[in-house]
């Protein structure tokens, strides 16, 4: 497995690197499937030697779970204001929306990574999945039971992502706030809601 390359203390260097050689391969996304996208190309995307790209990265798809870190990253810093004061269909509703702004945005860069096989989806997948269970781990977050953390979490990363993927590919055809209401009417309300 693929490690990305990080030191306890980077300097600016480093991360501006880093965040070059991350833009470089999302702006080559939007052009081509990912599987047509070499570190070469990368490099000369972002204006770096070959040395410079391992000597961070193992290869392109350590390249590519790093970017998808930092974009969980920015979905941890949206979703601090939530932290421990969600029931699930908040939390889950809030993710939703977090990833629909994102595939919405970078549309095309999904389409790269369908188009590559599948490989890069299931990192998203993976990603979204392990943010999730580590989410349901320290929140406590459940349906009104004992819920699983990681079998909540591949469940609930696999739904929503499963549907955001079916509006993407059918050209975003029902307007994204009925989207919204659809998926909410969906997910688990809490006992004391039902009643």
């Amino acid at each position: 497995m693929s490690k990305v390359t990080e030191t306890p203390r980077e300097d600016l260097r480093q991360r501006r690197s880093k965040q070059h050689m991350s833009e470089a391969l999302l702006g080559l996304m939007a052009e081509r499937p990912y599987r047509e996208i070499s570190v070469v190309d990368i490099c000369e995307r972002a204006m770096v030697h070959r040395t410079t790209f391992y000597a961070h990265f193992e290869d392109k798809n350590a390249l590519f779970r790093y970017v998808l870190q930092e974009l969980q990253r920015g979905f941890e810093e949206e979703q601090a204001a939530l932290a421990g004061q969600v029931d699930l269909r908040a939390f889950l509703l809030a993710e939703f929306h977090s990833a629909l702004r994102f595939l919405k945005e970078h549309r095309q860069i999904y389409l790269s990574g369908l188009a590559g096989g599948g490989h890069e989806l299931r990192m998203v997948e993976d990603t979204a999945a392990e943010w999730l269970t580590r989410r349901f781990r320290e929140e406590g977050v459940t349906a009104g039971e004992t819920l699983d953390p990681e079998l909540a979490g591949q469940f609930y990363a696999g739904a929503l992502l499963t549907v955001v993927r079916w509006w993407l590919e059918n050209g975003m055809t029902m307007d994204e706030a009925e989207l919204v209401k659809q998926v909410e009417r969906l997910l688990p309300r809490q006992e004391e809601e039902r009643g």
